[in-house]
């Protein structure tokens, strides 16, 4: 039997001089991502290819075309793993949840948070939604600047929490804020060679893990297994699986720490880049507001409504394509495997540039225009299936996808029916690390309605 010939997409040739050389890689690509990578490829195409420092590892994959994007995220995803380096670091705080799971591991988990997302239980949430929008509006004044960041940011983890988890995570606010800032610098920022003893980076992971695990336990610790309580953390102290087990307080834990940050901090993104791009173009804002009026007539909205809220759920929409919360997807060939003209030896690790696919001209007209009449029915008709996803694709998509897409909807409906945002004059730049974050915070004008 022979072997297949390894065909390469092309690529930089491999780094040379040594320490100083990785370093002004590293320098060059963590200063300017989207850049950095984009540059590569404007010169080498739809994929290229970055052998490892010695050439002794099969190498990374980086693609950007929709069609290789189903490949890999849909009638070929058997033939990859989670286990690519960026979720071993990650891991480190989430354990081995539903995020960075694999094989019956992940099914099991799925099989059990599924029914915390089935339709019924979507439209129960729509009212804690709503009412959490609400109750965050209310406390704004008018002529305030403020934060709207972190506006976002405990108003959606306080929606996760009552939803999911069925508490009050007010008074966890500061903790939870802290620890996520802790969690984007260290996991997110330039990676410096120190052992893990001396490493800023390292400690600030375990010191992150140690307060949200001290939030997550004291919930699970709270339940005992039969209790009343209809959210996700009672079904998992309750969960029997096929085989008759049950989960531990680890697998418990695990799962709670993915959905407790997965289910706010990329929600909360695009919520704040909703509010920047509308304050950016007064038109689609008016258009907004009209909106809301005439289908809510002041009341506040329920899921009822979603289906006449066209153009604020198509707002949501597009700011998460010009800024995907998850802007990059990461995978790890676990065969030999085709995508496109290319062959992938097992072990390759595979970047999806999510942040790239959605800026391709060749999908979307003026791809740095925000226009959010793209993403109506008739306009949307003849594109790539896979040129959008915010939310990735195939059986391992996001769980949580239309509970983010109900709750961006809705919350934006409940603000925006009250209060306007404008800009404050100064620069909002990336901050891309975990998620796709503005840098600094967003500090907005209120303006009632």
């Amino acid at each position: 039997m022979t072997t297949p010939t390894v065909r390469r997409p092309p690529g930089p040739a491999p780094r040379k001089g040594g320490a100083l050389g990785r370093l002004r890689y590293v320098l060059n690509f963590y200063l300017d991502p989207m850049g950095f990578v984009g540059g590569r490829f404007q010169r080498y195409g739809d994929a290229y290819f970055v052998d490892s420092a010695d050439g002794s590892q099969p190498g990374l994959y980086v693609f950007r075309h929709p069609d290789h994007v189903e490949q890999v995220l849909v009638t070929k995803a058997r033939s990859f793993s989670k286990q690519h380096s960026a979720f071993r670091t990650i891991g480190q705080v989430l354990g081995n949840g539903l995020l960075n799971s694999d094989g019956d591991t992940w099914r099991r988990q799925r099989r059990l948070v599924q029914p915390a997302f089935s339709k019924q239980r979507l439209t129960e949430y729509a009212a804690s939604m709503v009412a959490e929008a609400d109750a965050e509006v209310a406390g704004w004044r008018d002529g305030e600047t403020r934060d709207v960041a972190t506006s976002m940011m405990e108003m959606t983890l306080r929606i996760v929490c009552s939803t999911l988890f069925g508490y009050d995570s007010t008074g966890d606010a500061d903790v939870v804020r802290q620890a996520m800032n802790g969690l984007q610098t260290s996991l997110g920022g330039i990676p410096l060679p120190l052992p893990e003893v001396i490493s800023p980076s390292a400690r600030m992971i375990k010191r992150s893990r140690a307060d949200l695990d001290r939030i997550i336990y004291r919930l699970i610790d709270a339940r005992r297994p039969g209790e009343s309580h209809e959210d996700l953390l009672q079904r998992l102290v309750d969960a029997v699986d096929e085989d008759g087990t049950t989960l531990t307080r680890k697998e418990v834990r695990d799962q709670l720490v993915t959905l407790y940050l997965a289910g706010h901090e990329t929600t909360s993104n695009a919520l704040t880049w909703t509010f920047h791009l509308l304050a950016e173009h007064p038109e689609a804002e008016a258009r907004l507001h009209a909106e809301l009026d005439e289908v809510l007539d002041g009341r506040l909205p329920t899921a009822d409504d979603l289906p006449r809220l066209r153009w604020t759920e198509q707002c949501f929409t597009e700011a998460m394509r010009l800024y995907p919360p998850v802007y990059v997807l990461s995978r790890m060939a676990r065969e030999d495997v085709e995508i496109g003209e290319w062959h992938l030896p097992a072990g390759s690790e595979v970047v999806i540039w999510v942040w790239h696919v959605h800026r391709d001209p060749r999908f979307w007209d003026e791809p740095w225009a925000f226009r959010p009449e793209r993403f109506s029915p008739e306009a949307s008709e003849g594109r790539p299936r896979l040129a959008y996803l915010p939310f990735g694709a195939g059986p391992r998509a996001c769980i949580g996808k239309v509970f983010a897409q109900w709750e961006g909807t809705l919350a934006l409906a409940t603000i925006a029916s009250k209060v306007r945002l404008e800009g404050t004059g100064g620069n909002v730049d990336l901050n891309p690390r975990i998620t796709l974050a503005p840098a600094g915070g967003l500090e907005m004008r209120v303006r009632r309605r």
